[in-house]
Formats: structure tokens, sequence, C-alpha cells
């Protein structure tokens, strides 16, 4: 399953009680994705909805039910669990301060064997030892795969049962709106569309050692974002290395030409500045990039001037610059230049919101 579908189906699985177990390779977005299940649960029903991030290797019995503590009574002493640390969320709030939410058990493939049997019955009946989850509540998980060499423990077959496992696959759309959602640079973005093969490789490689996902491109593009601010990627020893160290070596070398490319593109205030008489690129890479670039950039002040350049360029490029502009530039739509480009094109609306 796609984690756009996913993103979609999240308010279903919880009114149902469905308990999902997504499972991927490293570094597909599964964690980032699940992680907007409270405001897609209170967009769809209404509500205020909590969640609750733990790791699953980083877990005990105890971590997980409470710990065992003796209770003194005149006559007696009992023994009584105290409540587990993951019942307040990183808002400060108990569990029952809200109408519901989730408790994500990221890494539960790396989890021991008695841990998975805590949460496995939790995940079916809300019990965990003596504590009884408050109404409203779910336990959703994932992981990776035995054959990623993550460190997972054993499997049980009975709690494979009690769980709706997801296998998440690659894919390109999904990742790319994430990026423009989430601000990467053009040059992260149009390495994403080129090299889909390198970033959602569907196997960990044969050598270890680092290798590009969609999260260690993440990182190195933040990385990059905070170091320079200003766009300008020097390139230097040091970065390149930073580079190898984030993605791997033959990732880098193929990103790298990509930024060398960017440095050669029309830069965006002169295509702002003269939108008819900036030269449009002519290879597809390059047509690319510069999309990228210009959804990147714009504003809604800037839109006319940019509209006017992408419409030099073939249909297809401007489906790609419109898509992800709408997604990072609230609004963007509406503009009286936006409404007019997609009168004069009936399919391109129909495109960019297209799932």
């Amino acid at each position: 399953m796609k984690l756009s579908t996913v993103l979609i189906r999240i308010p279903v699985w919880y009114r149902q009680e469905i308990n999902p177990y997504l499972s991927s390779p490293p570094g597909m977005g599964k964690t980032a994705t699940i992680e907007q299940a409270p405001a897609l649960i209170s967009a769809a029903y209404g509500g205020n909805y909590g969640f609750s991030l733990l790791n699953g290797g980083l877990l005990n019995e105890m971590d997980s039910m409470g710990y065992l503590i003796p209770r003194h009574h005149e006559q007696y002493v009992e023994s009584v669990y105290t409540r587990p640390f993951w019942w307040t969320t990183r808002e400060g709030k108990t569990l029952e301060q809200y109408d519901g939410g989730i408790i994500f058990i990221d890494e539960m493939d790396k989890a021991p064997v008695e841990v998975k049997k805590v949460w496995g019955e939790a995940m079916l009946s809300g019990r965990l030892g003596p504590h009884v989850l408050p109404k409203g509540w779910r336990v959703w998980a994932a992981g990776n795969r035995a054959i990623d060499r993550s460190g997972s423990t054993k499997e049980l077959d009975h709690l494979i049962n009690r769980r709706r496992q997801i296998e998440v696959t690659p894919d390109l759309d999904s990742l790319l709106d994430w990026q423009a959602n989430n601000g990467c640079l053009p040059i992260t973005m149009a390495f994403t569309k080129n090299n889909p093969e390198v970033v959602l490789q569907s196997k960990v490689p044969e050598k270890q050692g680092p290798w590009c996902t969609p999260r260690s491109l993440a990182r190195w593009d933040l990385a990059v974002r905070l170091a320079y601010p200003e766009g300008n990627i020097p390139l230097d020893a040091t970065d390149l290395e930073e580079m190898a160290g984030d993605i791997g070596e033959a990732a880098s070398t193929q990103l790298i030409n990509t930024i060398r490319l960017d440095k050669a593109m029309p830069k965006y205030e002169n295509i702002v500045a003269g939108p008819e008489k900036v030269k449009v690129p002519e290879r597809p890479d390059e047509l690319m990039l510069v999309c990228f670039t210009l959804a990147h950039r714009v504003s809604k002040e800037d839109a006319s001037a940019v509209i006017k350049y992408v419409e030099r360029m073939p249909k297809e490029f401007g489906v790609l610059f419109a898509r992800s502009a709408c997604r990072r530039v609230c609004g963007l739509a509406t503009t009286p230049a936006f409404s007019a480009w997609a009168f004069r094109n009936s399919g391109l609306m129909a495109e960019i919101t297209k799932n």
C-alpha cells in the first residue's frame, strides 16, 4: 500500500477499531505518516486526539506495563503497578485528557519477544497487565522486515493474527508531495524524481554502509538548508564527505551532478523579471529542476510571471510545477493567474489534486 493511501485510510482504520502494522524497508516514512493521525482523525470526526510514540527496540516489559511496587496497609502489603511513562504524551497530558488517540510503537520488529506479547494483547483488547486503555485509544505499530538486517526479533504467529499487516510499497508521488510540504530543496526533489530506483530501494544493499532512503536524503537536505540558507552549496571536500556519510557514495555522485546542473539554470529573480525573455531549458532533467525551483520559490505575488514562464514549457512540466507549488503555497490555486491558467488547461486541476 502506498503511504498516500495510508493517509486516506487512517481515519477509516481508527473508526473501524483496526490496529495496523506497517512493514517496509528502513527509512520509507512510516513514522512521519502515522504522526499525522491525530490531525486526520480530528478533521474527520471532530474532537481532540493524542499521540504517544514509543520505540519497540528500547522497551522492556516494565516500561510497557509499569513497575511493580509495594503498597503498605496496616495489616498487609500488596503489590501494585505504577502508571507507565507513555501514559503521558509529549504535550504533558494523560491519555484520559483526550477523546482518544494513537499509541504508536515504532521499530516493533526489534522489540524483545516478551514485549511483543504485551503489546500484542494491547492491540487486541486494550489491556496491558493491570491497565486498560481509555476509550478511543488504539495501539498501532510499524517495523522493518527480517530481510532488512535491522535487528528484528522473532515474530509470533498469534500476534500477527491480531493485527492488520500492511506492506508499504515505495511511491514516488507520495514522497515528492511530502518533500514539497516540508520545504525540501528543489535539487532534492529533482534528484528524487530522476532517481526513484536510488531513493526508493526496496532492498537493503548487500554491502553495509550508508545508503540513500527517503529518511537519509531528508536528513541531508535539512542539514544543507541549515548550513546554507541562501541555497548556494559550495561542494567542498567536507560537504562531499558529509553527503556520502548520509546517502552513500554512489547516490552522492548522482546528487552532485544535480547540484552542478542547478548552478547553470536560470535564476528565479531573472524569470520573474522577464518570464517571456529568459531562455527555457530544453533537456528534461533541466526542465524538471527549474520546475521544482519555481515551485519552491513562487509566491502569490509572483504567480502571474512564473506561470507565463511555465506555459512555455511542455505541458507535463506545468503539471509538475503546479502540483508541487500548490502543496507548498496555500491558496495559490485561487489566484487570478492560476485560475486563468487552469481554465486554459482543463485537465490541470484534476492532475494536481490526484493522490
